[in-house]
């Protein structure tokens, strides 16, 4: 009889731990593995890392950021009476952001009469702002998480379409009456829209926008935007009164997206809201040379044009639980005083040529320029970049660009980027580092210097827990990292620099003041003193202490990495570059009046940030000053409910086992 309880009792064990194991690797959000050795695409880099789920610790980069705002409040006083203090100005916002998924969402307010509250992904990588429709029938519109703007609720709606009549070859653009019934379903077919489940965006396709057409006369105007990464979305274009940080765009032009695959439900989001330039922008672009009624700029333009803010320009502030935009003005909390005002690097942002001479002289390609400026991306020239102070050589792709790459700041790219060879370079730089295929990396997890990237002044570093991923389940003591390897961009920008970079610098955008000022972008270094000259100072190396917890909070990605060296290669095929018949190639200079149709408002700012000016003058939000409110997001619940289960459950399921192994003790022995 004890035989036969003694058996029960180990089969009992044994169901408990096989169940542990079960419940173990059927955990929510695990982890894709991408890193394995089948690659589809050997030298195509997918740029979704793993989320990270852990809630119940600090994220690390959050800590340093508080503990360097604390040490750095002695000096707040100085700031509170500055003159460039905008405490008088209302209109200056700042917008606590959520993030998910690897998006930085802000919360959007659609419809005059009756707004609905929606959650968009901010992305300076790309210029258009799309929304999903409740008519959304696509996969990725299918839950109760994602919420959907439906039109039918909101009296200030308007369906744009073009009208039947046309005269000197124009097309009379128009805002439909309330109550018409457009279909809102693109007569185009060239999304190539799938069931592709990657978060992959890098950032708006250019050939793709460049080959936009001219609407044909009818009841309504597609939208049609596809990125890097092949997600698209497709719809109608429509406007409506939108509200960002509590400003307002009282007509703005949207897409309302009726198919989509963006990851919606696993980013949060309801859309995107590019806040590049009108030239990269898919609505702009369809729409040049046409009499059209009603502002065509991205959303940014129209709000900072109209809003009577401080200065044309926006401002962020990312760490990995979320962040903050700031509208109009710069952080006090970060600039503290009229000293690190004047110690933020303000960049040039590089216009990009225009024209096609194999096109007609009326193509949309030859008089986009003239219209919208030549200004695409918010993207720099990037003059070094290196690890632990020592640089490796880099030189542009395509020699058109100039002696030196380009790269693009991109919100919206949860990694870094970069050509083969010069990624290649920086790793060989890594005592330990190897290349695992399809362009990752790994370094050893006990890595404690720095990388760093240069604009041509001040070297912007990057620290073990910027760049390092997560442990690698079939090695924890290597650690995935970024910059990965991929190949050749058509526009010409060799490096994509994201969510990891921007989590290091504060950021800031400055829109360009039209015929006065051109556009730039300010960096202010958050891991290393913004006055240092001293290499030793800014290539610090990062305590061990501190990588050990950062890891720590990190969900190890499930991949097994390969025994041998896995060769990079460096020669791909390079694709023509998009400009290469261009008529014309513009040099950094003072951004156009044309280039915004929507409101010459940016014109009527003065200009700061000129070379005969003191960049201290860059003003601040009023001190103190209260950041508006993330409100709560359904797909944030729904994660977080998960993650609650599967810790429920693995307790439940060590409790079961642990009172199997008492019993099986008691009948045993």
């Amino acid at each position: 009889m004890m035989t036969t309880i003694s058996q029960h009792v180990l089969l009992l064990v044994a169901f408990t731990c096989l169940l542990c194991v079960h419940v173990t690797f059927g955990k929510p959000s695990q982890p894709p593995s991408y890193f394995g050795e089948n690659s589809k695409q050997a030298n195509r880099v997918p740029l979704t890392a793993p989320r990270h789920p852990n809630i119940n610790n600090e994220d690390h980069i959050a800590f340093m950021q508080k503990r360097y705002t604390k040490e750095h409040n002695v000096k707040r006083a100085d700031s509170v009476s500055n003159s460039n203090s905008s405490a008088t100005n209302a209109n200056d916002k700042a917008q606590t952001l959520g993030y998910l998924g690897y998006a930085y969402y802000a919360p959007l307010n659609v419809s005059k009469t009756n707004p609905q509250s929606l959650f968009v992904q901010l992305d300076t990588g790309s210029a258009d702002l799309w929304i999903v429709s409740s008519s959304c029938q696509s996969e990725q519109c299918q839950t109760d998480t994602v919420l959907k703007f439906d039109e039918s609720k909101s009296d200030s709606f308007r369906w744009v379409e073009i009208d039947q009549t046309s005269t000197a070859g124009q097309k009379n653009v128009t805002v439909s009456a309330q109550g018409a019934q457009a279909t809102g379903t693109s007569s185009s077919s060239s999304s190539g829209i799938g069931n592709s489940n990657d978060n992959q965006k890098r950032k708006v396709s250019l050939p793709k926008i460049l080959a936009v057409q001219q609407p044909d006369t009818g009841r309504e105007v597609p939208f049609d935007v596809v990125y890097d990464d092949n997600t698209a979305a497709t719809g109608a274009l429509a406007t409506d009164q939108v509200m960002l940080a509590n400003l307002a765009s009282p007509d703005q032009m949207f897409g309302l997206v009726n198919s989509t695959n963006v990851t919606l439900q696993t980013q949060g989001i309801s859309g995107v809201l590019g806040m590049g330039f009108p030239r990269g922008s898919a609505i702009a672009r369809s729409l040049v040379g046409q009499d059209v009624n009603t502002s065509t700029s991205p959303v940014l333009t129209n709000i900072l044009s109209n809003s009577s803010n401080s200065y044309p320009l926006f401002t962020l502030l990312l760490n990995q639980t979320g962040g903050i935009l700031t509208l109009g003005a710069a952080d006090p909390e970060i600039l503290t005083n009229e000293e690190e005002r004047g110690q933020v690097e303000w960049h040039d942002v590089v216009p990009f040529p225009s024209g096609n001479t194999a096109r007609p002289a009326n193509a949309s390609v030859n008089t986009d320029a003239e219209a919208l400026g030549s200004y695409l991306y918010w993207a720099l020239r990037l003059s070094a970049i290196g690890f632990n102070g020592n640089g490796v050589n880099i030189t542009p792709t395509y020699q058109e660009v100039g002696k030196t790459p380009l790269a693009l700041i991109d919100s919206g790219a949860p990694g870094i980027v970069g050509p083969p060879g010069q990624v290649d370079a920086l790793f060989g730089q890594i005592d330990g580092a190897r290349h695992v295929g399809s362009g990752r990396y790994v370094v050893p997890c006990t890595t404690q210097q720095s990388m760093f990237f240069s604009f041509g002044g001040r070297n912007y570093t990057l620290l073990p827990t910027d760049y390092m991923i997560g442990r690698a389940t079939g090695n924890p003591y290597l650690c995935l990292a970024w910059p990965a390897a991929s190949e050749a961009s058509p526009d010409g920008v060799d490096w994509v620099l994201g969510q990891p970079f921007l989590r290091s610098q504060y950021s800031l955008y400055s829109l360009g003041i039209a015929n006065r000022e051109a556009p730039k972008i300010g960096l202010y270094p958050l891991r290393s003193s913004a006055d240092s000259t001293n290499p030793a100072e800014v290539f610090q190396a990062q305590p061990t202490a501190n990588i050990s917890a950062y890891l720590s909070m990190q969900t190890p990605i499930a991949t097994t990495l390969p025994n041998s060296l896995v060769p990079l290669s460096t020669a791909l095929t390079t694709p023509q570059y998009v400009f290469i018949n261009a008529t014309s190639t513009p040099s950094i200079g003072l951004l156009p009046t044309a280039a915004s149709n929507a409101g010459n408002g940016l014109s009527s700012f003065s200009p700061i940030l000129t070379a005969t000016t003191d960049d201290s003058q860059v003003p601040v939000l009023s001190d103190p000053f209260s950041n508006l409110p993330v409100p709560s997001n359904p797909a944030e619940r729904a994660s977080d409910t998960a993650i609650s289960l599967h810790s429920n459950t693995i307790s439940f399921c060590r409790l079961v086992t642990a009172f199997a192994a008492i019993m099986a003790s008691v009948f045993l022995f």
